[in-house]
């Protein structure tokens, strides 16, 4: 088995508050009816704020990079021009807090292994031969992709590193997904964009995953990674996923997403809890992938679960938005950050095209050095021949 002992998190440097994105929205529209829907849409979104690489979302002062309304409509290589400009130094940020948590630098660490995830962008030799360079990483170091899985990418990444530690327990693995969805956008009123363009923003994630034996030989606290389960929903393949385009990465998204994740959900935890063989009820923590509100609270329904399972994918949700693949990672950063006991265990579930649905069940270990017997009695010994010593003076006074 393996331990995520860091997770580090990142995001662009502009900033902007829902309102500000509904009002640029509505102008890039020009259109009434769009405007109503997307009135709607925003207003139950259950989103804050988002980010993006590029300034044109965050208020009216902002200078235009990429969808000025004066301008021609961007196609899809100026859009990844811009993905391959900005990609790899959102994901150092990413990197770097993850080696922060850990109190360390990249290069002390020394990274055996790197992977790779994005669904918003492609290029060639792509991010992490950029990462290999500007982080000086060994040049022989494995490194492979993970590329257009969508939103539950992380969890094939993070069973992949899991593979890793188990044929080499020296192994060290580093995972950054990194997605640029607003990249984009684009004001077409059909329910499949005006969705896309309510919810998604841009982050970055990076993970490290060492095998236990090196967390517990280094007493690294983290998530202990118990198993995966995977299922493909066949019925559910037409709604979710994405065309590429002249012009863009082009969504699909059904509106009734939702509710067909709620009518399955249960059999989904179902089946993974007696893959893990834990009964549901014994789950301490749930890490749902934050798609939407409504996908959360049709999740929170179907499986009978109280607003305080869900406060961790609600507030990424609220923070940041949808960011694909890194939204998870931010979900289970939250987890962390907690504090969570000893023991506790997290269930974490994700959703992507296919429709496919990815589980793992997680258990946080202290991996704290717990002393011996004989120490304790040592101390014992010797705490009691103290206090005889002291009731030798006092008979002597």
């Amino acid at each position: 088995m393996s331990t995520i002992i860091s997770i580090g998190t990142a995001v662009p440097q502009y900033s902007a508050d829902q309102g500000n994105i509904l009002e640029f929205m509505k102008s890039a529209y020009s259109d009434a009816t769009a405007s109503r829907k997307l009135n709607i849409l925003f207003h139950n979104s259950g989103i804050k704020t988002r980010y993006s690489v590029v300034p044109d979302f965050a208020n009216k002062q902002s200078e235009p990079q990429l969808f000025d309304k004066n301008l021609k409509v961007p196609d899809v290589s100026k859009r990844m021009n811009v993905f391959k400009e900005n990609a790899a130094s959102l994901a150092i940020n990413a990197i770097q807090n993850a080696f922060q948590k850990l109190d360390t630098n990249i290069a002390d660490f020394k990274i055996t292994h790197l992977i790779t995830v994005t669904c918003t962008g492609i290029y060639s030799p792509g991010i992490g031969a950029a990462l290999i360079e500007q982080l000086n990483l060994p040049e022989d170091i494995f490194h492979t992709a993970i590329n257009f899985m969508g939103c539950n990418a992380a969890f094939p990444a993070l069973n992949l590193a899991e593979m890793i530690t188990k044929t080499d327990e020296n192994a060290r693995v580093m995972i950054v997904c990194v997605e640029l969805c607003t990249l984009h956008f684009q004001a077409i009123d059909n329910n499949d964009n005006l969705l896309a363009n309510t919810v998604f923003g841009d982050g970055a994630a990076a993970v490290v995953v060492v095998s236990d034996a090196a967390a517990k030989k280094n007493q690294q606290p983290g998530l202990s990674i118990n198993g995966f389960h995977s299922l493909m929903l066949y019925k559910g393949k037409n709604m979710m996923g994405w065309n590429i385009t002249p012009v863009n990465f082009e969504m699909v998204l059904d509106t009734g997403i939702p509710e067909f994740i709620g009518d399955q959900v249960n059999e989904i935890v179902q089946k993974a809890s007696d893959k893990f063989k834990i009964d549901p009820s014994a789950i301490d923590k749930w890490a749902v992938h934050p798609g939407g509100k409504k996908i959360l609270d049709s999740v929170k329904k179907s499986a009978q679960l109280k607003d305080t399972d869900l406060q961790y994918s609600y507030k990424v949700l609220s923070d940041y938005g949808n960011m694909s693949s890194p939204t998870i990672l931010f979900v289970l950063n939250e987890i962390m950050l907690s504090k969570p006991t000893e023991g506790e265990t997290v269930f974490s579930i994700g959703f992507g095209p296919g429709l496919s649905i990815e589980s793992a069940l997680l258990t946080y270990k202290t991996n704290a050095t717990k002393k011996s017997n004989s120490n304790k009695n040592a101390i014992v010994r010797k705490s009691n021949k103290r206090v005889n010593s002291k009731r030798k003076v006092l008979s002597i006074q």
